[in-house]
């Protein structure tokens, strides 16, 4: 059989043709005798933006590409063997050179646009008697208005301990209409919270912090948390008294009488590292837990005001971020990024956090005019792709409190402002935030709540997979396939604690038990680096040995690595899933 392999990685974010920036190689993989003589040589040539065929020195007939598909390859037949035949045999010969090339030029136009699945078929010229393989094109439809849960994006409620910590049972009962809309839930808490006294721990001894975490469990919330050590603005002291009886040196606040620590104090700093160890046992565990903000101190745990003995402020920023990133080696991290109240700095937030240990940002100000400044969202935006940005509106309390009402003529203005900041900055995350918030947010602006569902974070959707009908026992399956990120965030597969875990696979599910019998990854595809307004294809070679024969479907799946490559990313497409995760795309027998 005569088989054309491409080999490529291509992207292209204009629509209308195709990019020109890759190279696209086809070989011919073997040559087999058809009616007496020999098919010509088939040779690669660079990418163009329009399919062209040049056949033995004729003009080129060039066909438009379909603005969604990468048709990224021109073909030139060369060879004079068929031409110094006579007769039938050259007529045949022709016809044996045409037809493989007018199979690559029908996958070169398609609809433009897509309302359902569409499913093209080309044909193959086999060596098999007169059986024909089908290629099948599948253009999924995508999922353009459901909330699609995933790791490390969306919507976030809050329980926001600067005041008293909530009930379970009141706090589920408020926030249990707008659960469903949410990702992940956020707990911002006192360490003397989780461990009020040495060695006891709030997971295991505190029923009703045990309660209000299973209650996000049990509505498929993933967890986040900040911990914080500084008393200003909480409403109990934020380090356990445990602490200062050790030795650890600080200073009282004469109003509150609560005592805060140095945080450059070496016994501090010591009983901070074990607790974060306690803390990393019970949840480094991205199965449970999206992200943790990993620094946690000065007020409201966002670096500034530091109380220090001495004026290394970067060694105190090298010994908690190393804390953090040493027990959350599994979990990413975040990093508060504001530029006039960390006391930091973010040159040196820029090389410790994101640099060295692969945090991302976290901005808790967003909405606010005078003080988010333009300048600074650009530097944001200067990280991004490489690093994901996970916002916070400045803003809470929005009914009792108003403070919106000092920068806005109403509510619904501000959080429009809240959400032009978040889309603009692409972001993963926001917050609906503590119960009067959300309800906030859903009865002044609930467009604005779906916007950001189907516009934060990421949606990844596969627009087109082509693949063979059939395949030969232990023989070669080719799929090409093409995906784009529908949001304005990104898969943060890059950084470190999930160290490119989530890949790009195919699987054959037999369909007598939904089970996968073969799975292929693609090590080349990287989802990490797709962003909107982009298209992303990729074609991958597999050989399923040991495969019984018999009808099969085909699966796809972003797949986690580091689980038996169990499907893990939820994609934005319609189609029917296994109960394991796979997603359908349509029928393939293994002969």
């Amino acid at each position: 059989m005569l088989r054309f392999v491409q080999r490529s990685i291509s992207s292209s974010g204009s629509p209308g043709f195709c990019s020109n920036s890759f190279t696209t190689e086809v070989y011919q993989e073997k040559i087999h005798t058809v009616n007496k003589f020999s098919l010509p040589e088939i040779t690669g040539r660079k990418a163009v933006s329009h399919c062209s065929v040049s056949i033995f020195g004729h003009c080129p007939a060039v066909l438009p590409i379909d603005n969604r598909k990468s048709c990224n390859i021109s073909y030139k037949v060369k060879g004079e063997g068929i031409m110094n035949r006579a007769g039938f045999y050259r007529s045949f010969g022709l016809f044996f050179v045409l037809l493989p090339i007018l199979v690559v030029l029908s996958g070169c136009s398609s609809g433009s646009s897509v309302e359902s699945q569409e499913i093209v078929e080309t044909q193959e010229i086999v060596d098999q008697g007169t059986r024909e393989v089908q290629d099948i094109t599948v253009q999924p439809e995508e999922d353009q208005t459901s909330v699609i849960r995933n790791p490390a994006m969306g919507w976030v409620l809050y329980a926001d301990a600067f005041a008293d910590f909530p009930q379970a049972d009141e706090y589920w009962k408020s926030q249990a209409p707008y659960a469903g809309s949410a990702s992940i839930f956020y707990v911002r808490l006192p360490w003397s919270q989780l461990e009020p006294q040495k060695g006891v721990f709030a997971w295991e001894d505190d029923q009703n912090f045990k309660d209000i975490i299973q209650g996000a469990l049990d509505r498929g919330l993933k967890l986040a948390f900040r911990v914080y050590v500084d008393s200003e603005g909480s409403y109990r002291q934020a380090t356990p008294e445990y602490v200062r009886d050790a030795g650890a040196k600080g200073i009282v606040n004469k109003k509150t009488g609560r005592w805060d620590p140095y945080v450059d104090d070496p016994v501090f700093q010591e009983k901070f590292s074990l607790f974060l160890k306690a803390f990393g046992k019970e949840y480094n565990d991205p199965e449970v837990v999206d992200f943790v903000d990993g620094n946690g101190l000065g007020r409201w745990g966002e670096g500034n005001r530091l109380k220090l003995q001495g004026d290394d402020k970067n060694g105190v920023l090298r010994w908690i971020t190393e804390a953090y990133a040493t027990n959350f080696n599994r979990v990413l991290l975040g990093v508060q990024y504001n530029k006039s109240s960390t006391g930091f700095g973010l040159d040196n937030i820029d090389a410790v956090a994101l640099q060295n240990y692969g945090y991302v940002i976290r901005k808790d100000t967003l909405g606010l005019p005078y003080w988010f400044r333009e300048a600074d969202k650009e530097r944001i935006r200067s990280h991004f792709p490489g690093v994901p940005f996970y916002g916070e509106n400045v803003y809470q309390y929005l009914q009792s409190r108003r403070r919106w009402a000092k920068d806005y003529d109403t509510l619904r203005a501000a959080l429009e402002a809240v959400l032009n900041d978040a889309l603009s900055l692409h972001a993963n995350t926001l917050d609906l935030r503590i119960p009067e918030d959300t309800a906030a947010w859903f009865s002044e602006a609930p467009d604005l709540v779906q916007e950001f569902i189907v516009r934060g974070g990421y949606r990844l959707v596969p627009t087109e997979i082509t693949y063979p009908d059939r395949i030969a026992q232990g023989g070669e399956i080719t799929i090409s396939h093409t995906w784009k990120n529908t949001g304005v965030g990104v898969l943060p597969n890059n950084k470190p604690q999930w160290n490119y875990k989530y890949k790009v696979a195919f699987a054959l599910i037999d369909p007598a038990t939904g089970q996968a019998v073969f799975k292929a990854i693609d090590g080349v595809a990287e989802p990490s680096a797709w962003i909107e307004g982009g298209e992303y294809s990729y074609t991958l070679k597999a050989f399923p040995v040991s495969v019984p024969t018999g009808s099969y479907k085909l699966g796809c799946a972003i797949i986690d690595s580091t689980m038996d490559n169990t499907p893990a990313v939820n994609l934005a497409i319609q189609n029917a899933r296994t109960d394991s995760g796979w997603y359908i795309l349509g029928d393939i027998s293994v002969d």
